[in-house]
């Protein structure tokens, strides 16, 4: 099946119907699969699977921010990307670069302590001086920062290679996906979800996922239920074209303090200025004014870099929640209807351990408790 390509009309009734088509969706698709459930329907609006934040992003795979329960989800994810299996329909390219994690004087504690935790559990994770992220990335100034976290097996993803490896698994297993297919209202009865209608027809159905990222909350009003406390930012990413300073070895570099990243591609550089504006869920328009503050950024924090040629730049959304952590799990208002939310810029990272999670949680098969109580979605209501 070609990425614009759907199946031909809807069922009447699907065991799970799963409502969006990105990283979230696809991954809980493809696990609910692995694991032996094969009545699964996957519902997209768009005309092509992942057109939106999953198709946005800057690929980069990172396991360490300053929450460890978010950690233990991002390591978990990128060990199940990164495993040998006969039963993955194909394997997803991984460029193991590294990360780096710029941390200023008094600014980083969070990161630094979360940082030493994961390498007590295994990750090849250290905390580096100036000198040490020097070595690795010369353009850097230290002016800009005190120390850094360098973690060896962050990388950066094929990331559409991973969402059709989601597709591919659960379409093997049984699932049905289809494209261009917009929701219009959520039936209920006696405070369970009973079937969801669509511009294409109606489908009867035991659980809901709402995968339907950016557009989440206003799938939770059709089901008549008030908004988690999320809300869906823009973001711009910007390429330039070949650069003579940039070296393809390099580490993906995030300024934590002053939030602006980069990282090597084709021969230059994709960056962002880092912005962060609240913004309705859609076709993202673009800001001009975010290349003005990306060049002021490269000025004052990596004056080697001030100056370079812009070759395009685009805007996608990332959903945060009001805590920064995920939304995982069932809504307790509404029985039925299970969160797979507010991925914040990790979605594609945490893919694979979110749709194992879920899986087994709408399975009613064990899952890790801190888990569970630390993504609870209700948390945000």
């Amino acid at each position: 099946m070609k990425p614009t390509e759907t199946t031909s009309g809807l069922p009447s009734s699907a065991d799970v119907v799963v409502v969006g088509g990105g990283f979230a969706g696809a991954a809980v698709a493809c696990f609910l699969c692995r694991k032996g459930l094969t009545d699964v329907l996957v519902l997209e609006a768009e005309s092509q699977f992942g057109q939106h934040a999953s198709g946005l992003n800057a690929a980069m795979a990172r396991q360490v921010t300053a929450d460890p329960l978010t950690n233990e989800i991002l390591s978990r994810s990128l060990s199940l990307l990164t495993a040998a299996g006969d039963d993955w329909p194909d394997t997803v390219d991984l460029r193991p670069g590294g990360s780096l994690l710029l941390t200023a004087k008094g600014r980083g504690d969070g990161l630094l302590s979360a940082a030493r935790t994961a390498a007590e559990k295994g990750l090849d994770c250290r905390v580096l001086d100036r000198e040490g992220a020097m070595a690795m990335v010369p353009v850097l100034d230290p002016r800009a920062f005190d120390r850094a976290v360098y973690t060896a097996s962050d990388g950066v993803v094929d990331i559409h290679g991973l969402l059709w490896r989601f597709l591919k698994t659960a379409r093997k297993g049984g699932a049905r996906l289809v494209t261009s297919c917009r929701m219009t209202g959520v039936e209920s009865r006696d405070g369970r979800v009973t079937a969801v209608t669509t511009d294409r027809g109606r489908v009867t159905c035991r659980v809901l996922v709402n995968a339907a990222g950016a557009w989440g909350n206003r799938l939770a009003a059709l089901v008549g239920l008030d908004p988690l406390a999320m809300t869906p930012y823009r973001r711009h990413l910007v390429t330039t074209p070949p650069l003579e300073v940039t070296d393809p070895g390099w580490p993906f570099v995030w300024d934590t303090t002053h939030d602006f990243y980069f990282r090597p591609e084709v021969g230059g550089l994709l960056l962002t200025p880092g912005d962060e504006s609240p913004m309705e869920p859609g076709d993202t328009p673009r800001d001009p004014a975010v290349l003005e503050i990306l060049a002021d950024k490269l000025a004052r924090y990596c004056p080697e870099l001030s100056g370079i040629p812009v070759a395009r730049y685009w805007a996608g959304l990332r959903t945060i929640t009001r805590d920064s952590r995920f939304a995982v799990g069932w809504d307790g208002r509404m029985e039925g209807l299970f969160w797979v939310a507010g991925l914040g810029g990790h979605g594609m990272t945490a893919s694979s351990a979110v749709g194992e999670f879920s899986a087994d949680r709408i399975l009613g098969n064990p899952v890790n408790e801190s888990w569970k109580k630390g993504l609870a979605p209700n948390r945000l209501c």
